[in-house]
């Protein structure tokens, strides 16, 4: 049993559960940080849509998996819901609606959703949750319509509690099913430390048939590289009207990394490099670097507005419209909007 635990003097005192308000509470949390679901082989989860309208209802939440294009279903429920003990006949109805639909379809299907969130089409949303250029519109399109057209769908059930009958039933379906259908069954419980509201999710593992491994998932054709050498090679073989520039970002990136705010990796694509300056630890930043053709930078809207809200402000001030989620800036670049990514930068650092 998962718990959190607090030290008093007179030994170890376990919090208690706190639950969750209204159902909508629970679905919000997941919408925002999809990557908080402890899932086998801990995929990135790129959220499409919610309340997608599959069959005869309607999916809590939509999503692919950014490495193979696989896509998912979520359904949450509270111990409060009535209709709880039918969450699996709900899920797999919404897999079964999925299943044999063209990429194209899916795409067509997800456009309203994939517009209140920024994007044109699916491949563009999981490029914008990356951020580092190695998901390549292209091979991932590929990988999606694989997926659809194999019956390759992971079904996700989040519960804030799961009684020993849905344990069961889970543990039955994971071991009749075949290694295309992936059915996960994840609890998520909130607890207040501090005046700070926690959630603790757990991946809920039945006894199950043991089934051979699934074969590795497809990975995208370009992997980041640490450091920022390659990028820098890549600069020789620009136009050039565009080694200036590329060189002036490039500086701009390695002051970053020596003030220790970012760390530099490279992607390298088809004629394209990317350098990205990720928040360090983490695998995302704030801005990504692009020499595709020129030279521009895509500011990363949504870990702008996790990591430097204030600093966001102040850009959306400077430049309307223009701070997207993955849309390009072109060179050149004043200094006093490469001085704001740098406060930006200073302001994700700066403790909490």
């Amino acid at each position: 049993m998962v718990g959190i635990w607090r030290e008093t003097a007179d030994g170890l005192v376990a919090l208690q559960a706190e639950p969750f308000e209204r159902e909508r509470v629970l679905h919000d949390s997941i919408e925002r940080g999809a990557a908080m679901l402890p899932l086998p082989g801990q995929p990135t989860l790129v959220i499409l849509g919610r309340e997608v309208q599959l069959g005869h209802g309607s999916a809590d939440l939509i999503a692919v998996e950014a490495e193979t294009g696989r896509p998912v279903v979520i359904e949450v429920k509270l111990a409060s819901n009535a209709d709880r003990r039918q969450v699996f006949t709900q899920t797999l109805g919404y897999a079964s609606a999925l299943f044999g639909l063209t990429a194209e379809t899916f795409d067509r299907l997800m456009r309203p959703h994939l517009a209140r969130r920024g994007h044109a089409s699916i491949s563009e949303a999981v490029a914008a949750e990356v951020g580092d250029g190695s998901a390549a519109p292209e091979s991932f399109d590929a990988m999606m319509t694989e997926a659809l057209e194999g019956g390759r769908i992971r079904c996700v059930v989040v519960l804030d509690a799961a009684p020993a009958d849905l344990i069961e039933l889970t543990g039955f379906l994971q071991a009749v099913t075949n290694d295309r259908l992936d059915i996960d069954l994840v609890t998520v419980t909130a607890y207040t430390l501090q005046g700070v509201r926690v959630l603790v999710p757990q991946l809920v593992e039945p006894q199950r048939v043991t089934s051979p491994p699934p074969p590795p998932p497809t990975r995208r054709d370009a992997r980041p590289i640490p450091g920022a050498q390659s990028f820098a090679d890549g600069i020789d073989g620009s136009g050039p009207a565009h080694r200036e520039p590329l060189r002036r970002l490039l500086d701009w990136a390695q002051a970053l990394e020596a003030e220790g705010l970012a760390t530099l990796f490279t992607t390298i694509g088809k004629g394209r490099w990317v350098l990205n300056p990720r928040l360090p630890g983490q695998e995302r930043g704030l801005v990504t670097i692009w020499n595709d053709g020129g030279a521009s930078l895509s500011p990363q809207r949504s870990v702008l507005q996790a990591e430097a809200p204030r600093t966001l402000a102040v850009l959306d001030q400077r430049l309307p419209g223009r701070i997207r989620q993955n849309g390009h800036l072109t060179c050149p670049l004043g200094d006093d909007v490469l001085n704001l990514f740098t406060d930006a930068y200073r302001e994700a650092a700066a403790p909490r």
